[in-house]
C-alpha cells in the first residue's frame, strides 16, 4: 500500500512572498491535473531561486517550499525522495534560524522556531509511514485501564493528539466522536492523547489541578473513548505531532498508515477505508 500523503501543516509560516505563493499554487494545479513530475519541478525551481530579501522572508519561503516539495514527492509515490529533500532542507533552514536567533525580533524568532519544528515534525511523520507505530508511554488514563498499542493490536487505531487550550481540537471532537460511532462495529479504536502543558515540570499539586481540568473537559464533551495523558512532549515528538490537532492512523498490524489534521481529508479517508477493509 502506498503511504498516504501527510496533510499540509496549517501552522506553516504564513504571508509568503508572491513568488513562493505563485509556485505553490501552480504546482497544486499541476498535481490536480495529474502531472506530479512537473509540479515537483516547479517547486524545486522556486526553492533554488528564492529571491533576495531579509533573512526572515527567505526563511519563511524556504520552509514552506521545502515542505511542499516533500509532500508532493510523497503524493507522487516517492517517500524516500521526500525524506531526503527534508533532511537537506532542514540543514539549510537550521543555519538560517541561528542567524535569525542572533539578530531577529522576538516575533521573528518565535515564527522561525515554529518553522524549524514543522520541518522536523514532517520529517518524523514521513519516516513513520509504513513503519511500526511507536509505543505509548502515558502517565494517566481516563475512561479505561492503562493501555498500550500492544493491547489494541488487531484493531484499527486513530490517535488524536489534542490539548484543552486548543480551539481547533475542541471543534474537531464532534467529528471524531461521529467517526468512532460510525466504525465501532469494525473495531475502530480512538485514543485521545494529550499531555501536561501548564503543569509540565511542576509539582504534584499542579499536575493534579491540570488532571482535573482534563477530566472536566472530557466530561463536558462526553468523550467515551480512552483519554491518555503523557508526562511530557515525548509521545508528541515521537509522532511528529507538535501541531494540534493531529491524527495518526494505525492499521490492524500496528503499522502507521496516515497522518491528518482532520478525518475528512481525502488521503486519510482512503487510508482508513483500506485499513478497515
Amino acid at each position: 500500500m502506498t503511504p498516504a500523503t501527510p496533510a499540509p501543516d496549517p501552522s506553516m509560516p504564513s504571508h509568503l512572498r508572491p513568488e513562493a505563493t505563485q509556485a505553490i499554487e501552480e504546482a497544486t494545479q499541476l498535481q490536480t491535473d495529474g502531472d506530479h513530475t512537473t509540479a515537483i519541478g516547479r517547486l524545486e525551481r522556486a526553492l533554488a531561486d528564492i529571491p533576495a530579501g531579509s533573512e526572515f522572508e527567505q526563511f519563511k519561503d524556504r520552509v514552506s517550499l521545502t515542505m511542499a516539495v516533500a509532500e508532493f514527492s510523497v503524493s507522487a509515490g516517492n517517500p524516500e525522495g521526500a525524506i531526503a529533500k527534508l533532511a537537506e532542507g532542514f540543514g539549510i533552514v537550521k543555519e538560517a534560524f541561528q542567524r535569525i536567533k542572533a539578530t531577529g525580533t522576538e516575533d521573528d524568532k518565535r515564527t522561525a522556531f515554529r518553522g524549524l519544528v514543522q520541518l522536523k515534525d514532517l520529517h518524523t511523520r514521513l519516516n513513520l509511514l509504513g513503519q511500526a507505530a511507536p509505543e505509548l508511554a502515558l502517565k494517566e488514563w481516563l475512561n479505561t485501564d492503562p493501555l498500550t498499542l500492544a493491547d489494541v493490536k488487531g484493531q484499527v487505531v486513530v490517535l488524536e493528539f489534542w490539548a484543552t487550550w486548543c480551539k481547533p481540537c475542541e471543534q474537531l471532537f464532534p467529528r471524531i466522536k461521529e467517526l468512532h460511532a460510525q466504525h465501532a462495529q469494525d473495531n475502530l479504536r480512538v485514543l485521545a492523547l494529550t499531555r501536561f502543558f501548564m503543569a509540565y515540570g511542576g509539582p504534584p499539586e499542579a499536575k493534579a489541578q491540570e488532571m482535573t481540568l482534563i477530566r472536566e473537559f472530557a466530561q463536558k464533551h462526553n468523550l467515551e473513548f480512552p483519554v491518555g495523558v503523557a508526562e511530557d512532549e515525548s509521545v508528541q515528538s515521537a509522532y511528529g505531532a507538535t501541531a494540534l490537532p493531529m491524527l495518526a492512523l494505525i492499521d490492524r498490524a500496528g503499522i502507521v498508515r496516515s497522518f491528518a489534521f482532520s478525518p475528512d481529508e481525502e488521503n486519510f479517508k482512503r487510508a482508513l477505508a483500506d485499513s478497515l477493509a
